[in-house]
């Protein structure tokens, strides 16, 4: 599928995190990060790595507020510049057509 968006969305919960792009009509689940002891230190490792090997231009993170609190902790200088929105929603049990409308999509630069 043709990414129309450069923007990657990332959801998250205690339990799971999904990152997603935009793809032809609607977001689709491109990665999955497995839980682990220390959770929001692996999802910042995931969007670290992401932003130093330029897979990850720009992304929003959504994730319960104490979860969000402690991902963006460990994002480095570098990836907190490139995090466009934090969204402190519980989205991540949701299918991927329904979160769309939980984004402000003007925010993100879609076309």
């Amino acid at each position: 599928m043709t990414t129309i968006d450069p923007v990657t969305y990332v959801v998250a919960d205690a339990h799971t995190a999904r990152l997603l792009r935009h793809e032809g009509h609607a977001l689709h689940t491109t990665d999955h990060i497995a839980p682990t002891e220390h959770f929001a230190a692996t999802i910042a490792e995931a969007l670290n790595r992401g932003v130093t090997d330029g897979t990850i231009s720009r992304f929003i993170l959504a994730a319960p507020g104490h979860l969000l609190h402690a991902i963006r902790a460990e994002l480095t200088g570098v990836a907190q510049d490139r995090l466009i929105l934090a969204v402190p929603k519980e989205l991540a049990q949701l299918p991927d057509h329904e979160l769309i409308q939980h984004f402000d999509i003007p925010a993100t630069g879609w076309p």
